[in-house]
């Protein structure tokens, strides 16, 4: 006898909330009703589920980036790289490009 609502399959659907509202879901931003919506989903939505898990272990908020300034050592080397890589690029230019007999 086969089931009556067939395979389950571990994907999102056109039904499942988008990632944005179980975010919104998690932070506590949904109406009452959309909250109950949503929960209501993911009774019955393993992929949902697992998704708010993978949210939920993360933290809501960025951290704000620290900008610092790179180390002159560190300049001096990217700058040489850079370099070396821009007078690689030229050369390649003026190399004649033959196909390799065996």
């Amino acid at each position: 006898m086969k089931p009556p609502f067939g395979p389950r399959t571990f994907c999102k659907t056109a039904r499942c909330p988008s990632s944005e509202t179980l975010l919104r879901y998690r932070g506590c931003a949904l109406s009452f009703v959309e909250r109950l919506t949503v929960e209501r989903h993911l009774r019955n939505c393993d992929f949902c589920s697992a998704e708010i898990q993978l949210l939920t272990s993360h933290r809501l908020e960025a951290e704000p980036a620290e900008i610092v300034e790179m180390p002159s050592h560190l300049q001096k080397l990217a700058g040489s790289l850079l370099n070396k890589t821009a007078q690689l690029s030229r050369m390649s230019d003026f190399m004649v490009r033959r196909p390799l007999s065996h």
